[in-house]
């Protein structure tokens, strides 16, 4: 209890953008601890070591458990870095601006009676001496032969570090084992900051979809007007990343799009979650129907809502709607 209580008053740390909570760190890590020691036969496959590895940085929106792990320990996405828990110790092979912030982990960890190994990875290298390192601390640290190594197997490797830790860690005489599920059971519980970030990016969501999508369509149709479905979705998407623009009280640095906001019509529908709006304009005519998806982050937590716009329907069309909203 101490420990927090020291760590209430510790400033945040930062390494180039990345702001990270000492406090929150320490917090989730006993908790990862935690779950982890606590159902290691069943979810974690009686792992003696957890390695979750994240991708480099992309412009593209991806939903991957290493970076929605690290998202929850840091507060952002820890891009192109490896992490592996051991029962005494944390490995951390990162480049410059990841071992930099993590050095100021080091010190408040240690005090929690976490140790915090850093490997600093130069920008030309693909970290294969690092990495001997790190599985030579595995072995040393587990007198059995039969190591078990968790990792996230459905995630493939993307860029030349992650490449080389996935020759490195399926060469070993690892047992590998599958924790994404431990993973998902970790993270599906919700603190209370956590919720009010859902809260947050719900609200911004349907925000955007009652004071401004709802209005656009009714312009649309009244005024017939011909606007493709991708312009509305890069003017949705303006909308969304801009929340004072629709008077709501939300820092646009800690917002983000869950995927390009969705418009379909003209019997033209594609319902799975990575559909994109075509360049068609937007089909209007009575009886016809209008499907919209969109989706706001708030501080990495997603939100999502979908509707339907009915046109001058049919009471038979109509009854059927309601129906299937019962």
């Amino acid at each position: 209890m101490a420990i927090l209580e020291t760590l209430d008053q510790t400033a945040p740390v930062s390494g180039s953008s990345t702001v990270v909570s000492p406090e929150n760190f320490i917090k989730c890590l006993k908790k990862f601890y935690g779950c982890w020691k606590e159902d290691v036969s069943d979810l974690w496959g009686s792992s003696s070591a957890i390695a979750v590895a994240t991708p480099p940085p992309s412009d593209n929106i991806r939903y991957r458990k290493s970076l929605a792990l690290s998202m929850w320990f840091f507060g952002s996405e820890f891009a192109d870095t490896i992490m592996v828990f051991l029962s005494s110790q944390i490995h951390f092979l990162s480049g410059q601006d990841g071992y930099d912030l993590l050095q100021h982990l080091k010190m408040p960890a240690s005090k929690a009676g976490f140790d915090i190994v850093l490997h600093n990875l130069e920008k030309a290298d693909n970290g294969s001496l690092l990495m001997d390192q790190i599985l030579n601390s595995v072995f040393a640290q587990y007198e059995s032969k039969n190591v078990v190594m968790g990792h996230i197997a459905r995630e493939k490797p993307e860029g030349k570090v992650l490449e080389e830790w996935y020759q490195k860690l399926h060469g070993s005489r690892l047992k590998l084992y599958d924790v994404s599920s431990g993973i998902s059971e970790l993270l599906s519980v919700k603190d209370a900051s956590e919720i009010m970030y859902v809260k947050k990016a719900a609200h911004l969501t349907a925000s955007v979809m009652r004071k401004y999508v709802v209005p656009k369509l009714e312009n649309i149709v009244m005024d017939e007007k011909k606007v493709p479905h991708s312009k509305l979705m890069d003017l949705t998407e303006k909308i969304m990343l801009s929340p004072s623009k629709i008077s709501v009280k939300l820092k646009a640095g800690h917002v983000d799009i869950c995927y390009p906001p969705i418009f379909q019509s003209g019997a033209k529908y594609d319902l799975r979650p990575g559909a994109l709006s075509n360049d068609d304009d937007l089909y209007y005519d009575s009886g016809s129907l209008i499907v919209c998806a969109m989706g706001a982050k708030y501080s990495g937590y997603c939100s999502n809502v979908a509707r339907t716009f009915l046109i001058d329907c049919s009471v038979e069309k109509c009854n059927a709607m309601l129906l299937l909203l019962l």
